[in-house]
């Protein structure tokens, strides 16, 4: 059963057989119109059901009845519907056919509106594409140029609209979204965060309900942001209110990906149980969802992260006792034939706990024994100024020895020869 109750199943199939039922009658009548309309209906519920290529299906039948019998303006709503659902496959040669032809057809008409509409999706599309390629230069620009231009547009469309305060609001909180997420994939962080915070800020004072969808993408999306700025409770605060929204408006996929980003803020911090809960409840809603391949596989690939990472701070902490035992051993060996030997080993127990913290992002850990790698060398050195300043040759000359030791151990062969 679907996560959201055997209700909401319920519902979902009377809508569908009636929307079926009312495609049947139009096919039986030769009303072309209404045939194409109802497969657009029919698309359309299997596409929030996230059934993907069964919305295709449909939607290819209204396109195909759509150029066959119908006038070309009714081909925009056609265009517009195959797009998202060839974006939401991850078939963007195909979403970006449509998309254009979408923008074409609205231009050829005038309509700024679907203009506004169709920008916003080849900007989505070319940004799902920069987000799945190394470094697309040519997505990015196209993403920023079709972002900028579906903010230019609603800008344009609400300044003529009625004097209706929310006329195209949905569409301007969504420009600023959809920019914000753009900066925030070039790593402009604050950029980012303050175009987010403007579209919640627009939320609040024209008082959109608290769970619609438009506040959602913003709190998804400034729950990165925070998480890339380590500013961690700000960033699970805003993760926490997409998921609530997300659960509240039965939007699985948001949800879904609500904890994928929860547990990638816990893995940033090292709790790896936490995480791991996190990408489990991920897994058991998009379970409910049909065609969602990519994101279930990348939830596996989540989970085996971070079991591999909750295995390497466990070494790492069993190493951070044998590094405590080391230094106390080579404390007591001082000035002795052993001390060479403890350092050498001391430093490449460094190096590996250095490596392990660097693995698993475990930076003030990282810090912590870069920190004591130098220490030694640093005790060493204050001890030759010491011997140097009261001109005692013999202690100089055993400080040097004991600084080329620290230098060899650190690899420094150059300066350790130079030391001795």
């Amino acid at each position: 059963m679907a996560r959201g109750g055997g209700g909401r199943v319920r519902e979902e199939e009377e809508e569908l057989k009636g929307a079926k039922r009312g495609y049947r009658e139009a096919l039986s009548e030769g009303n072309r119109e209404e045939e194409a309309r109802w497969a657009n209906v029919i698309g359309d519920i299997h596409k929030r059901r996230g059934e993907y290529v069964e919305a295709l299906r449909w939607l290819r039948i209204d396109y195909e009845v759509t150029v066959k019998h119908l006038p070309q303006r009714h081909l925009i709503e056609s265009c517009q519907s195959l797009g998202e659902v060839y974006l939401r496959l991850g078939r963007f040669s195909e979403a970006l056919t449509y998309q254009k032809k979408h923008l074409q057809l609205a231009k050829d008409s005038k309509n700024l509106v679907e203009q506004q509409r169709a920008s916003t999706q080849l900007g989505r599309t070319y940004h799902e594409i920069l987000l799945r390629s190394e470094n697309d230069h040519s997505a990015m620009l196209n993403a920023k140029k079709y972002f900028e231009s579906a903010m230019e547009l609603v800008k344009i469309i609400r300044k003529n609209a009625s004097s209706e305060k929310s006329s195209y609001l949905k569409e301007l909180i969504d420009a600023y979204n959809n920019l914000g997420m753009l900066e925030l994939e070039l790593e402009n962080f604050e950029e980012a965060e303050k175009l987010l915070l403007e579209g919640l800020r627009i939320c609040d004072e024209e008082e959109v309900n608290q769970y619609d969808d438009a506040r959602t993408r913003l709190h998804h999306n400034l729950g990165n942001v925070y998480t890339e700025l380590r500013r961690w409770k700000t960033a699970e605060d805003h993760i926490e209110k997409d998921i609530k929204i997300c659960r509240q408006i039965r939007h699985l996929q948001g949800e879904a990906k609500g904890f994928i980003n929860l547990g990638e803020l816990h893995s940033q911090v090292q709790k790896y149980e936490q995480a791991e809960l996190c990408y489990n409840k991920a897994l058991r809603i998009i379970k409910d969802l049909e065609d969602e391949d990519a994101l279930v596989d990348q939830i596996h690939q989540n989970i085996e992260t971070v079991t591999k990472a909750a295995e390497v701070l466990e070494e790492l902490k069993q190493d951070e006792q044998k590094l405590k035992k080391l230094v106390r051993d080579t404390s007591r060996a001082r000035e002795t034939s052993n001390e060479r030997k403890l350092l050498l080993e001391q430093h490449a127990l460094l190096d590996d706990l250095i490596e392990k913290a660097r693995m698993i992002s475990a930076w003030q850990k990282h810090k912590e024994f870069f920190q004591r790698e130098k220490e030694t060398l640093k005790w060493y050195t204050k001890s030759w100024d010491i011997y140097r300043s009261i001109g005692n040759l013999e202690g100089q000359a055993l400080a040097k020895v004991n600084i080329g030791n620290a230098l060899d151990s650190r690899g420094d062969w150059g300066g350790c020869i130079e030391s001795f």
